[in-house]
């Protein structure tokens, strides 16, 4: 079993288990932080439930990250939330609608979270390496974000 298996694995317990969604949440960021190379600030951000067009950081790990809001549409998280797609940046300089987060934050990847087939949040991981974020990253983040879907 690979490491990401091992971490899928205790995601899906913490998925399952009778927690909040707010403590689900953080005990995947902190998983993330702690035990993956290069997963330098791991954050969700939350549909704010007052105003759906606006995005709160919601539980984090890692490295602190300064937008609390952003307007959907807006940066690679506003981009993610308005179109529920994955979104990989191997290089956040080159990127013209990215908002920085953390001023050492290299490369990002940011995928979303579902309930009831609506977008509800966002895993957003940034790293201070470049192209950090390859396709065994992706389909891992992608795995995981399945397994909190409906769930959190």
């Amino acid at each position: 079993m690979n490491s990401y298996e091992e971490l899928l694995a205790k995601v899906r317990t913490i998925a399952e288990a009778d927690l909040r969604s707010e403590d689900k949440m953080q005990a995947v960021t902190a998983l993330l932080a702690a035990d993956v190379e290069g997963f330098d600030c791991v954050a969700f951000f939350l549909i704010d439930p007052d105003n759906p067009r606006q995005l709160l950081i919601g539980p984090r790990s890692g490295a602190g990250l300064t937008p609390t809001h952003i307007a959907i549409g807006q940066g690679i998280c506003g981009q993610v939330a308005e179109h529920a797609i994955t979104i990989v940046v191997d290089d956040v300089t080159q990127e013209l609608n990215y908002l920085p987060g953390h001023p050492d934050t290299r490369s990002e990847i940011v995928l979303p979270v579902f309930r009831s087939g609506q977008v509800v949040a966002e895993l957003d991981v940034n790293s201070f390496q470049f192209a950090r974020f390859q396709t065994q990253e992706r389909l891992f983040l992608e795995e995981l974000c399945l397994l909190l879907t409906d769930r959190i």
